[in-house]
């Protein structure tokens, strides 16, 4: 990890090729990028090359997202194209209606206009033509006219007759409906009149209808049985689009049929699949148009081509979802560019287009791996697998398996262990990330990053990010004094983020990852003195961890980051200095504990390779803070926001015998007693017989004058409490307590005797 390190540099953005492409079809040759232009040719042949006398339905199938549309459009462009006094196109758009009744209405209103427009080749029809022409066009409105009110009149949905299935028995159901209620021509007579209108007017009329499938069930029967009998024209050909699978399912739902592909192969007569491209060719095409607009760093161009390939590979299917994902990434990276690594940005938009289960699991992980690494909290083995099961359920849900995509995981997500092969995979969750540790550097970008994992999902900086801009202004404040860094630090304690910890903190904990020829530059003594002199300040407005401040342990290991990367000399130096001028005593004493434990000074477990002083540093510090312990005394002790810390330290750095005798006389109030004694237990500890051991030479005295002031008349309520931490330290069932200290008793007098 460099905190020093930037690469803004390798970012280029060029908001003039970042247009949304949407869901919008291509409609030119120059953007066909899959060769549907020559397909698009042939489908404008065979709808204009077939025999005039009947009609004709030809099927554009597809699924969502694979280009139908796109085809459609060039074939319109083609059929456009040709001569306007032989072809003429309509784009009907049935999910545009509202109202299932007026679709009859529409669609004839669609044909005559058409009809209507028809032009010769080489200028304006002649006056027979056009003559012709509107005539057409009438004949059609009347029929539609007529049609809508006897479908009403059958009781149908607007045009229909139960049992009704071919041309011929729907137009005389409808004509036997309506005999009664229409003067002149039958409908029967009048569609005989137009079909040989149209086939005389030797004109071929060419429908499309896109995104059959869009429609409700009922309004696809309703569309289909349209398109193959009422408007079965001669010269009138339809073009439908559709996804067959989606299709099929409709007509069986909306007609109470067994097999819907049964019933539309009498409806389409010819059927054509769009053509699948290549994934090579789709994932090529994404790469052009992403280097339009975005560039990554290159040291991790190798991994954005690994995204590319395979998660792209995998997601990228289709023509739709090649778009989804750029355009997700245009909303996405102007905001973010020069922010976030650009591979895992990629990765995480083709996972929330392509599997939208896994992307909520991801996002939950990530909140609960973001809040782990504050050190604020702790993820239980049950946890743990309620986690694995919802990863199960998204992986399942989305089609997926873990073992095809575990190693994914592994690139790009904090904490994921695949090599843990002795573990269930609950277990391969959080891997490491107990520690409360990122180990990559604190501007790097990656989703794994907690300082970066907001941005990814929000846009927006959480409040306890880390940027460069902040690693600079304490560098400068470090240039300038102790006293800036401390009014920096303290200022950035106050900004919090949602997992509680502090921008100060998520500082410190970069810090301690920061890679020596960096931090050996830096101006240390005014750096650290800034920081430890903040280290209370923060503590007062932080949550306590374990008994400590969390900001404390991030500076200790600072510490320790330097005592093992700068040379011995200097950072003895650096550590007295600490000592010598520092006002955090707090801090200081935290420190000065860790020491005495660590120096084997007290207690019966030193660990040299823990020190961060040296023997004789450790001395003059701890003979310092003695003094300063004693020009204190007892009451300015008990003051003190770190009092426990402070009599324990007191105690074990060699003024333990001096202190009982300070803490026994003034004992001999009551009150006193009292307020003594609660600074040895919290709601987070317990009231133990040691810790009365290491300030009283008779504890179960102590213990016993507690009882009597926790049963008088009144019983003293401080003392109760006492007398309860105490009872659950010792996990005590019921017996006589005040037995249990005369025995107490006795075998102190026999210790001392």
């Amino acid at each position: 990890m460099s905190i020093a390190f930037s690469y803004s540099h390798s970012i280029v953005f060029n908001m003039s090729m970042a247009e949304f492409d949407g869901d919008r079809p291509i409609r030119t040759d120059d953007e066909d990028r899959f060769g549907f232009s020559s397909l698009a040719d042939r489908i404008a042949d065979a709808l204009t090359v077939q025999p005039g006398s009947k009609g004709f339905v030809f099927g554009l199938e597809g699924k969502w997202g694979s280009g139908k549309s796109s085809l459609l459009a060039l074939s319109l462009k083609k059929l456009r194209a040709m001569d306007t006094g032989k072809v003429a196109a309509v784009e009907f758009r049935p999910w545009l209606i509202g109202d299932r009744d007026q679709l009859l209405n529409s669609l004839f209103e669609e044909l005559a206009k058409a009809i209507a427009g028809l032009e010769r080749e080489g200028g304006d029809a002649t006056r027979a033509t056009t003559l012709a022409a509107k005539d057409v066009a009438a004949q059609v409105k009347s029929f539609a006219r007529h049609l809508g009110p006897v479908g009403k009149l059958a009781g149908v949905a607007g045009l229909f007759v139960p049992g009704a299935t071919i041309a011929g028995d729907i137009i005389e159901k409808i004509a036997a409906a309506a005999a009664e209620q229409t003067e002149g021509p039958t409908l029967v007579e009048q569609k005989e009149r137009l079909s040989a209108s149209l086939l005389k007017l030797d004109c071929r009329i060419v429908v499309t209808i896109d995104d059959v499938d869009r429609l409700e069930p009922k309004e696809i029967a309703e569309l289909l049985r349209l398109v193959r009998s009422v408007a079965d024209f001669p010269n009138v050909s339809y073009l439908l689009c559709y996804d067959r699978r989606i299709l099929a399912h409709a007509i069986e739902a909306g007609m109470g049929l067994p097999n819907g592909n049964n019933y539309l192969e009498k409806i389409i007569q010819t059927a054509v699949a769009v053509p699948q491209p290549e994934s090579f060719a789709l994932r090529r095409w994404f790469s052009t148009q992403l280097q339009g607009f975005a560039q990554g760093r290159q040291d991790r161009v190798s991994q954005l081509q690994q995204v590319i390939d395979q998660t792209g590979g995998r997601v990228m299917g289709t023509p739709r979802a090649v778009v989804r994902v750029l355009d997700s990434l245009r909303v996405y990276w102007p905001s973010l560019q020069s922010r976030v690594d650009l591979a895992d940005l990629v990765w995480l938009r083709m996972i929330a287009v392509g599997h939208p289960n896994l992307y909520g699991w991801i996002e939950e992980y990530l909140v609960a791996s973001v809040a782990l690494s504050s050190g604020r909290v702790v993820v239980s083995s049950d946890q743990q697998a309620e986690m694995g099961k919802g990863l199960n359920a998204a992986l399942a849900a989305d089609g997926l398996e873990w073992d095809k995509i575990q190693f994914e995981l592994e690139r790009h997500l904090p904490g994921i262990q695949t090599q843990a092969f002795n573990k269930k995979k609950d277990e391969r969750l959080f891997y490491q990330l107990k520690k409360g540790r990122y180990g990559g550097r604190s501007n790097d970008g990656l989703l794994a990053n907690p300082s970066y994992t907001r941005l990814f999902f929000t846009l927006i900086d959480s409040p306890d990010a880390v940027t460069e801009d902040d690693v600079q202004r304490l560098l400068t404040a470090a240039n300038a004094s102790a006293e800036n860094v401390k009014y920096l630090i303290v200022s950035m304690g106050l900004q919090k983020g949602d997992a509680g910890a502090s921008k100060a903190e998520r500082l410190l904990d970069e810090f301690r990852y920061t890679d020596r020829e960096v931090y050996s530059t830096w101006p240390l003594e005014a750096l650290v003195m800034g920081l430890s002199e903040a280290a209370d300040d923060l503590a007062a407005v932080g949550i306590d961890d374990w008994g400590y401040p969390q900001v404390w342990y991030l500076l200790r290991a600072v510490l320790r980051q330097l005592h093992d990367g700068v040379e011995p000399e200097r950072f003895q130096r650096l550590f007295r200095l600490l000592f010598t001028n520092g006002t955090s005593l707090g801090f200081l004493t935290y420190l000065l504990r860790d020491e005495t434990f660590n120096q084997g000074f007290f207690g019966d477990r030193g660990n040299v390779h823990e020190c961060l002083a040296s023997a004789q540093t450790f001395e003059e510090i701890r003979i310092g803070m003695l003094r300063r312990y004693d020009a204190m005394g007892l009451d300015g002790v008990l003051n003190h926001q770190a009092a426990t810390n402070i009599l324990y330290a007191w105690s074990q750095a060699g003024g333990r015998d001096d202190l009982k005798s300070r803490i026994e006389a003034r004992a001999q109030s009551d009150g006193w007693l009292l307020t003594f004694v609660s600074k040895l237990y919290s709601v987070n500890s317990s009231l133990s017989l040691d810790a009365l051991s290491a300030f009283f030479k008779q504890p179960s005295k102590i213990v016993k004058r507690l009882s009597q002031l926790a049963q008088g008349d009144p019983p003293v309520a401080a003392a109760e409490a006492a007398i309860r931490s105490l009872k659950s330290n010792m996990r005590f069932d019921g017996e006589d307590l005040d037995a249990l200290m005369a025995t107490w008793q006795q075998h102190e007098a026999d210790q001392t005797g």
